[in-house]
């Protein structure tokens, strides 16, 4: 093998025993290019591929599926001491075909194998986390991973995840953090710049989401979560700049009302106007683009159309608790807009408070 392969494959090496699976992959790949008929450096690339599949298969095609089986399979075979790995691996390959009974037992036997390994029960935690129920098995699992190799990327992400559901922001924030010192990606990105826009922290959020969008500027997600943390730190124009773009891709009702709220708290009330029709015309029954409707409306002096929104989302306010605070807002509104002329023109005089919209929604999950 000549001198440079060899040094790739030390490099190679190195990065696998890390946890660096896609470097070391990269560094065999190099090695054999320069010895192609080495039969070790095959293996090597083999061994990294299973690597990569048992820690994260979202990485692997749908049409290298068979060929990843196989690799996983023969290497169980012939390397028999690091049979965890690679059972986790034909674990995940079960669970991407929705065999979850197959995956488990699979997972199993790695763990009798291998009591510590953190690939598998980083696979164990995801295959828990989607089951009704499993968040507290998942949280076990990911927390053994971590103790196990506390720079896992996946385990911090997804106990990230599970403490933002529980409500332990903080908690959410240290994980990602950590995460993103082993590997800077997208998902992780926008995770945190969706909890720290929860913690009311939307420029801190904006320098994670624009991160988000660079590396992956396709992700639609990330470009509304974006444009959420710009209407929520007062920078509009940016704002409208974002979900303008968001909504040329995905026009839904949750998108159309952010920008309609961009558009309204810079006084562009027609064009707020228009923007809120369509929000409605795709979900009659979502409050946020009902008063924001009546707001543009009230500003463009149709009083009695405005009334009519905001009397509707008082109506989907008593059927729907959680809509608590645009209720009583609405109820405001109502009450000052039919009091005596007088009052109803002082209070039409005062600025109103900027509702901003849905902007604590979950851009992953679309919440309302």
């Amino acid at each position: 093998m000549p001198a440079e392969a060899k040094d790739h494959e030390r490099r190679g090496n190195a990065a696998l025993a890390a946890g660096r699976y896609g470097e070391a992959l990269a560094a065999f790949s190099r090695a054999r290019e320069l010895a192609p008929s080495d039969p070790s450096l095959q293996r090597a690339m083999m061994r990294a591929r299973v690597h990569l599949i048992a820690d994260d298969p979202t990485r692997l095609a749908a049409d290298q599926v068979d060929d990843a089986r196989y690799e996983a399979q023969t290497l169980l075979d012939v390397e028999p001491d690091k049979k965890a790995v690679y059972l986790t691996a034909l674990a995940q390959l079960s669970l991407r075909e929705g065999k979850t009974d197959d995956a488990k037992t699979k997972l199993d036997e790695a763990l009798k194998a291998d009591a510590q390994n953190a690939l598998a029960h980083a696979a164990l935690g995801t295959l828990y986390l989607a089951r009704k129920d499993g968040a507290a098995l998942a949280k076990a699992e990911f927390a053994a991973a971590l103790n196990s190799n506390p720079n896992h990327f996946g385990a911090l992400v997804a106990l990230a995840r599970i403490k933002a559901n529980e409500g332990d922001l903080a908690g959410a924030v240290e994980k990602l953090q950590a995460s993103l010192l082993v590997r800077d990606d997208a998902a992780a990105r926008l995770t945190l710049g969706t909890v720290l826009a929860q913690q009311q922290k939307p420029v801190d959020a904006i320098l994670h989401l624009q991160r988000a969008v660079e590396l992956d500027p396709k992700n639609i997600d990330a470009l509304f979560a974006l444009g959420q943390a710009f209407l929520s730190a007062g920078k509009l124009d940016e704002a409208e700049r974002a979900l303008s773009a968001v909504a040329a891709s995905r026009p839904d009702a949750n998108v159309l009302t952010a920008l309609g709220f961009a558009l309204s708290r810079q006084k562009k009330w027609e064009q707020a106007r228009s923007v809120f029709d369509q929000a409605l015309a795709r979900d009659q029954t979502f409050a946020p683009a009902h008063y924001g409707m009546a707001m543009a409306l009230e500003a463009l002096g149709k009083t009695d159309e405005a009334l009519t929104h905001y009397r509707v989302v008082v109506s989907l306010g008593e059927r729907d608790k959680s809509l608590g605070d645009i209720t009583r807002d609405a109820e405001k509104k109502i009450a000052g807009l039919t009091a005596d002329p007088a009052a109803s023109a002082s209070a039409s005089a005062r600025p109103a408070a900027p509702f901003q919209g849905p902007l604590g929604a979950d851009p992953l999950n679309s919440r309302r």
